[in-house]
């Protein structure tokens, strides 16, 4: 019983030190290995085609008129629930009387850009928005367009992102055409 002890404790030894060999090992090859930090903000690192940071609204490009129209698409769809709008009613169309988001509860998850009809809500190439004060970060509607005009916009609006969902409409197109083509009865077969 003596020996069966000695032999578990002698294995449990073996075990630690094996572990501990292998942490030092991996520790002394990264011991000597160039740092990757990036010194942020006087370094920026470049951001990918597909990120998406910030939300904010926009203006048409053509008429310098707000896209929002109001709608409230987005605050019914935003799960926890950090939109809210308010319409105003004109004769040409409609437009956000206010609109407001609270950034430090947002999940970015996107779905307010998704339903959009108007890309008025979009996300930007940015992510550079920290503080030390939470009221900064509830944003109204003239801040969410000046970060609108201050960043890059992403590439992903509502409308691109309901497009990439669509099948495409020349396969759709052959698809219907080659069902009903399989439909018609044919003369081979020899009947």
């Amino acid at each position: 019983m003596r020996d069966t002890r000695k032999r578990s404790a002698f294995a449990e030894a073996v075990a630690i030190g094996t572990a501990v060999a292998q942490g030092m090992r991996i520790t002394m090859r990264n011991f000597f290995r160039k740092p990757v930090t990036v010194h942020y903000p006087t370094t920026v690192r470049p951001t990918t085609d597909r990120f998406r940071g910030l939300l904010a609204l926009t203006y048409d490009k053509e008429t310098g008129e707000e896209n929002c129209i109001g709608c409230r698409l987005c605050e019914f769809i935003c799960p926890p629930a950090v939109i809210k709008v308010e319409m105003l009613k004109a004769e040409r169309r409609n437009y956000a009387k206010t609109f407001i988001l609270e950034l430090y509860a947002c999940e970015f998850c996107e779905l307010c850009v998704q339903v959009c009809p108007t890309d008025a809500i979009i996300m930007m190439k940015s992510f550079d928005m920290s503080t030390s004060d939470r009221r900064e970060m509830l944003l109204d509607k003239d801040r969410l367009h000046a970060i609108g005009l201050q960043h890059e916009p992403s590439w992903a609006t509502g409308n691109r992102l309901r497009d990439m969902q669509a099948p495409p409409k020349k396969v759709a197109a052959a698809a219907d055409q080659a069902a009903s083509n399989n439909d018609k009865p044919t003369a081979a077969g020899g009947a």
